[in-house]
């Protein structure tokens, strides 16, 4: 075991406040789902018991999921900024250097140690992410995925933040450091996504800015939150089943736009207003909305694949910049290399 991470970790671990943050973790979580399935046996009161127990654990699948992602988002950053830069603070970051750790794996120890604790948050709350489970509506595959996606977003964020550590030279800058890039990565580009899609609007006069084709959105590829959810639902193969309410819904909408189906408010001929428009390999497919029954209309639209998934993106995406973190990091803590001693004619130079 890598011996900077086995010390981390029992130091960590062994405190007081460590226990706290647990306790307090798994109680806000509790109250949230216990929230959560309020709210979703509100929305199914008029659905078929079978039914509603189903939609129940989707919703409040979709809404731990996005809390988690969101926990990640803004805790990550503070448990790894701080890695090297206190090190250097307390003095203690040579005696590091000599020892027989490479860089990277000393990177490695920093950065898994630093991790360890959100791992913990994580297996302490899964009895509450098994509650889905028991309602049914969602597999163990999809559970899976998303805490897959929320790991790889996790090793992203703390290997980007253990690199500004490496380069920091206070922990103040090294905090506000991470949480920037991790603010951009997270939430900043939903800002991007829409200025993407005001901006470069299709010129089509249908009054959408995605267009009958629909068109990719390049600034949502290195969003988490599609990332993931395009990973767990595949809109485009679930469309037969009809669009369902809840916290997935507005990634949905635009993942499904994205492959040129979507609602619209603009008439088209022959199309009352508030149209879902599907396009398939024929060209564009009109069908009424009935008011009634939204999911129905989208069910009777079968579009092709026109652009490849989002998550594959994503997760090359953090991979490449995981890589590029690490391998930077692990050239800012390697040792210096001593100075070769002063020939005696270059020290008669310098006298």
């Amino acid at each position: 075991m890598n011996p900077v991470l086995a010390r981390e970790v029992k130091e960590r671990f062994r405190t007081r406040r460590a226990s706290f943050w647990v306790f307090a973790w798994t109680l806000l979580v509790g109250l949230f789902v216990y929230l959560l399935y309020l709210m979703a046996r509100g929305s199914y009161t008029g659905v078929g018991r079978l039914v509603a127990t189903g939609l129940m654990g989707r919703f409040m699948f979709e809404g731990i999921t996005l809390v988690l992602m969101t926990a990640v988002i803004m805790v990550v950053p503070g448990l790894a900024a701080l890695a090297i830069v206190s090190e250097r603070e307390r003095q203690t970051f040579p005696l590091l250097q000599v020892t027989q750790l490479k860089p990277m794996q000393l990177i490695g120890g920093k950065l898994w140690s630093s991790l360890a604790f959100l791992l913990l948050l994580l297996l302490a709350i899964t009895p509450v992410m098994a509650l889905p489970l028991l309602y049914g509506g969602v597999g163990v595959d999809e559970v899976l995925i998303a805490l897959g996606m929320i790991l790889l977003t996790a090793v992203t964020l703390g290997s980007v933040s253990i690199y500004v550590s490496a380069r920091a030279k206070s922990s103040r800058a090294a905090v506000a450091g991470s949480y920037v890039i991790a603010f951009l990565i997270g939430f900043f580009t939903f800002a991007l996504m829409i200025g993407e899609m005001l901006v470069f609007s299709p010129n089509d006069n249908v009054g959408d800015p995605f267009g009958f084709q629909g068109r990719e959105l390049y600034t949502i590829w290195p969003n988490p939150y599609f990332g993931m959810v395009d990973a767990v639902v595949a809109p485009l193969n679930e469309i037969q089943s009809g669009v369902e309410a809840g916290p997935y819904a507005v990634f949905t909408q635009v993942l499904l736009r994205r492959q040129g189906v979507g609602f619209n408010p603009v008439p088209f001929e022959g199309v009352g207003r508030g149209g879902v428009i599907g396009v398939g390999d024929d060209g564009a497919i009109a069908v009424d909305l009935p008011k009634d029954d939204p999911a129905a209309a989208v069910a009777q639209v079968a579009p092709a694949l026109r652009r490849g998934p989002i998550w594959v993106r994503t997760i090359v995406i953090f991979l490449t910049i995981t890589l590029i973190s690490l391998i930077r990091a692990a050239a800012w803590v390697r040792a210096p290399a001593s100075k070769p001693f002063l020939t005696r004619r270059s020290r008669n130079a310098t006298a």
